[in-house]
């Protein structure tokens, strides 16, 4: 029966550097893919779900996207106002803006 080998501090050590040169890599790609995934829709909350599903926070993953994508953050909520403003106007027809009917 053979006993396990005890691993040495200086085996350990190695050990610990490539698993934390493992997680920088991981992480990199995990913030990469987050970029991506948070430019694929301008709808309100988008950024801020996919934030969630990364586990980070909301403003660093914006800060990331304007780092990688400057400018975008600002043509998405443009975006989101020009398309508000035309669902409200298909619903309310010209001239009929509400209040008390003329007598």
């Amino acid at each position: 029966m053979s006993t396990p080998t005890t691993p040495t501090l200086a085996d350990l050590r190695e050990q610990a550097e490539r698993d934390a040169k493992q997680a920088e890599e991981s992480k990199a790609k995990l913030l990469e893919a987050a970029v991506e995934a948070a430019v694929t829709s301008t709808a309100y909350g988008h950024v801020t779900n996919v934030a969630r599903e990364a586990n980070i926070t909301a403003q660093y993953l914006r800060e990331l996207v304007e780092r990688a994508h400057p400018g975008w953050l600002a043509k998405a909520a443009k975006k989101r106002d020009t398309d508000k403003a035309k669902a409200a106007a298909k619903r309310r027809p010209a001239g009929k803006r509400g209040g008390a009917a003329a007598a």
